[in-house]
């Protein structure tokens, strides 16, 4: 599908069917997440993927109510680290060197790039990673939209509900925002009609 057409189709589904997507579809879904750009690249985020029934009630009913989440095919949490420490950020560059050769040179100037960020007591760390987890759940509903699969990304839950199911040290990462994945109900979703509310192109941006 053309992107601006798929980007067209799309919509933040509230009804879907139950239908599940193929292996596929959700692994290139996954991929598209894997290969999104972060600061540095360092991927401050992970995704739990789940399709689990007895866990998608119990969020539906702790931290969500919303009826996409009993209805979705499969459910992606993101979550956020607090932190990032040194063995993460070690972890980091020991792969930078293994795929690209660097030198204990470009190590250490990279190095010293990533701790004079992460170190800066005026930058919120954890807004920070936020942010970066944000960008990838982008490029996931780009991905699906590509793929004809429909998706919704879902801030309104419980975090504090949400952790506690999922059993997160919130010490190190917290649950930040949430998509599901599957397909639309045409019967009985009633935005599907509805045409998107957007500004025209000549009011979003400016030109200097």
């Amino acid at each position: 599908m053309n992107l601006i057409k798929a980007l067209n189709w799309r919509y933040a589904t509230k009804r879907m069917t139950g239908e599940k997507i193929p292996e596929s579809d959700l692994s290139n879904i996954l991929e598209a997440i894997r290969l999104t750009p972060t600061a540095y690249g360092l991927q401050p985020f992970k995704v739990i993927v789940t399709e689990n029934k007895d866990l998608l009630n119990e969020i539906f009913e702790k931290s969500c109510p919303q009826i996409v989440i009993n209805q979705c095919s499969h459910l992606l949490i993101f979550k956020a680290r607090k932190k990032l420490n040194t063995e993460y950020v070690e972890g980091y560059l020991k792969e930078m060197r293994r795929m690209r050769k660097s030198t204990d040179a470009d190590i250490e100037r990279y190095r010293t790039k990533i701790h004079k960020v992460i170190e800066d007591p005026q930058i919120n760390k954890f807004s920070w990673m936020i942010r970066q987890t944000y960008i990838a759940l982008g490029y996931a509903t780009i991905a699906a939209a590509e793929l004809g699969i429909d998706s919704t990304p879902i801030e309104g839950f419980n975090a504090q509900a949400l952790n506690e199911i999922l059993k997160l040290d919130t010490d190190r990462e917290e649950a930040v925002v949430m998509q599901t994945l599957g397909y639309r109900d045409e019967k009985e979703d009633k935005l599907i009609k509805l045409p998107k509310i957007r500004k025209p192109i000549n009011s979003l941006v400016e030109r200097i």
